[in-house]
């Protein structure tokens, strides 16, 4: 536990914190990457049944996450457009509807598991890979799937493909040969051995001048000339297994990453003259160590390197030689991880199939004590030694092929929510002895499985359905749940609803959507009215808080911009510049805590530090916010307004490692929870371990 001491004229900023590591999330590991440039989207799919799409806008983050079936992770990704299609090894190939979060289409190919697909550069045709050594070649044209042609049927496991840039041939990796494929007619142009027939590969590149770059079992990066099959060079890159290349949109950067050693190293195309001729050849650039365990897939973006692997971190960095810096993304879940008991101080912690409930630790100091934490200087933290250690009370597992995507513990601790993808299901806590006891009969039909739970301070059950964007009310009873009332959010909230607030008088709903809309409602004589839409801002939305007595909620964006609007005036309140926190540039704000004692404290977090910002001034802008419907300023424009708002300064920071979750268990307490790295990859092999010149 620590102390945050912090001296504000009203009160209040000062803080005892609750730092807690034994949340332990097993790792995920990372299968395929695949970018659209259209929409600025990275779909990630992972060992387990689900797809993420990260927005990389501005700042990545998590934007939203599609739940595959059960047993049927996508073995590779591809993009269309704005049309995202998986493969997987049930023999599917799916096309998302990335809006709603389920499939468009289905259709098998051969029956057979499919590995890999690619979609060629006019985006009007799909090929698919399968085990048998099929390849199906489909047409997305006039916005659906239809069979096209079969090519003739190779010896093993189609592992990788690729189209060229014109569409006319195809590139195919299997054990031992590199294939060119007529795509009008099916044949083979020309076949390619590698050193020998158990190699297999692993990966392909295509670049538009008929080169083919190859990554294989052994270790080698082999390039040939797809005009006459002829081999150009062969490179020892790894050690063992080379899973993934990329390379950068001017096609001078290759980017290669494995198994043996886990490294990703870099290659630049550079010119060789040798007496009068001149040759182009892949020359070593530099590597970057940004993985203890292997790499899997690879993607250069703007010049940034997005890599992944076993460990499940998606890793960040540059592919330039004066860019050193790494930023890390951890396999979080979707969603809040914890939930608070205030009054007996339990924590309730999500994870995929089960939920953990802890009682959190306890320091009592002395009153000398006391009063010196108090009195430290502005930034100050201390340990303090606990005389209670953290208890884990309770564990609540669901089938393996369920997955929580919400839970909450009710602030009295008497009654525990959880929610599966298919089933909601509501139990009574009881202590002395701790017993859970699971309420089946006679439950309103409205208890639906929901993507947001919240227990109100009046002791309300308050849930969000995300098939219809509808927001339901229960009374909570011994041993009775009673259906209150319902909003329907759709008719403002079209897209999937992140970010979801209710202030703590249960006067304001505040919801946030995924295509960058925060839309308030407002409780009028026992119904909710819809309020405003605040103006809609160019970067997402990553976090969302409501003060506790006033009516002004802060909300903060992909660009690391902090804005707190005034729902009473219709005004801003406060509005800072873009990146005002130096480190929002890798990791977005993930969450805001305000300080009930004073409202000038800002409180935010991302996956690297917590973060104390301070209202200098209270400004009032001189230039009304006209009627946020019309999105519109009466006088001036908006930029004119936040050049008068920039009234926050950072006061302190403190560092921490994969912070998941921040939240406030009293006016001077708060409970971070943060995963360590080392308690991350625990659960994996030990990593590759390499030989370092002069080291013992």
């Amino acid at each position: 536990m620590k102390n945050l001491a912090k001296k504000e004229p009203q009160g209040g900023g000062k803080h005892q914190l609750h730092n807690v590591r034994f949340y332990t999330i097993k790792p995920r590991g990372i299968n395929s990457l695949a970018y659209s440039k259209s929409n600025k989207c990275l779909a990630l799919s992972r060992e387990t049944s689900i797809i993420e799409l990260w927005n990389l806008e501005h700042t990545p983050y998590l934007d939203r996450v599609i739940h595959l079936p059960p047993d049927s992770p996508a073995e590779s990704l591809a993009w269309a457009g704005n049309r995202l299609f998986s493969v997987d090894l049930t023999g599917k190939l799916i096309e998302w509807d990335v809006i709603n979060l389920k499939p468009r289409y289905e259709h098998s190919p051969t029956g057979n598991a499919l590995w890999s697909l690619d979609v060629n550069a006019a985006e009007t045709e799909i090929a698919v890979g399968s085990e048998e050594g099929h390849i199906n070649i489909l047409s997305i044209e006039n916005d659906e799937i239809t069979y096209k042609s079969l090519f003739n049927k190779q010896k093993g496991r189609v592992l990788c493909i690729k189209f060229d840039k014109t569409g006319k041939k195809l590139v195919t990796g299997t054990e031992g040969f590199v294939r060119i494929w007529n795509v009008l007619n099916g044949t083979t142009l020309h076949t390619m051995t590698l050193s020998a027939e158990d190699v297999i590969v692993w990966s392909l590149q295509v670049l538009s001048d008929n080169t083919i770059i190859a990554g294989d079992s052994a270790g080698f990066v082999t390039v040939w000339n797809a005009e006459n099959a002829t081999q150009i060079n062969s490179t020892r890159v790894l050690d063992k297994n080379v899973f993934a290349l990329a390379v950068n949109e001017k096609e001078d950067r290759l980017v290669c990453g494995g198994m043996q050693p886990p490294l990703i190293r870099i290659f630049s195309k550079t010119k060789i003259k040798r007496e009068e001729s001149s040759s182009e050849r892949w020359i070593k650039f530099l590597q970057r160590d940004a993985h203890k365990h292997y790499v899997k897939s690879l993607l250069v973006i703007d010049g940034q390197i997005f890599s992944g692997g076993l460990d499940g971190i998606l890793t960040v960095t540059s592919s330039e030689r004066m860019q050193a810096h790494l930023s890390q993304h951890a396999p979080f879940l979707k969603g809040s991880v914890a939930s608070l008991a205030i009054s007996e101080k339990l924590l309730l912690l999500r994870y995929p199939n089960s939920l953990h409930l802890w009682r959190l630790g306890a320091s009592t100091p002395k009153d000398e004590e006391k009063k010196t934490l108090w009195k430290q200087p502005v930034g100050h933290s201390e340990e303090l030694l606990l005389e209670q250690p953290p208890q884990k009370l309770l564990q609540l597992n669901v089938k393996e092929q369920n997955y929580i995507q919400a839970a909450a513990i009710s602030q009295d601790a008497n009654w525990i929510c959880y929610s599966t993808l298919k089933e909601l299901r509501l139990s009574r806590l009881k202590s002395a002895p701790l017993q859970v006891e699971r309420l089946v009969e006679d439950l309103p039909e409205e208890l639906q499985p929901s993507s947001h739970i919240i227990f109100t301070k009046q002791g309300r059950l308050v849930l969000l359905n995300p098939q219809n964007n509808t927001l339901s009310w229960f009374n909570l009873k011994e041993n009775e749940v009673i259906f209150l009332n319902s909003v329907d959010l759709s008719d403002h909230c079209k897209s999937t609803i992140n970010h979801l607030v209710l202030s703590s008088d249960g006067d304001y709903i505040v919801a946030g959507t995924s295509d960058q809309l925060i839309s308030v409602w407002k409780l009028h004589n026992k119904s909710y009215k819809h309020l405003l839409n605040l103006p809609r801002h160019r970067a997402g939305t990553t976090a969302v808080s409501m003060h506790e007595d006033l009516s002004r909620v802060v909300v903060a964006y992909a660009n690391g911009k902090l804005v707190e609007y005034d729902l009473v005036n219709r005004q801003f309140t406060c509005e800072t510049e873009e990146y005002l926190i130096p480190d929002t540039r890798h990791h977005c704000i993930s969450g805001i805590s305000l300080d009930p004692k004073n409202p000038n404290i800002f409180m935010a977090y991302t996956e690297t530090h917590l973060y104390v910002l301070e209202r200098v001034e209270h400004l009032e802008p001189k230039d009304p916010v006209a009627n946020t419907k019309s999105k519109k300023l009466l006088n001036g424009n908006r930029s004119s307004i936040a050049s008068k708002s920039k009234s926050l300064n950072l006061k302190s920071q403190l560092p921490r490692q994969h912070l998941v979750h921040v939240s406030r268990l009293s006016s001077n307490e708060l409970v971070n929870v943060s995963i360590s790295t080392n308690n991350l990859l625990a659960p994996l092999p030990p990593p590759y371990q390499r030989k370092k010149f002069a080291a013992s």
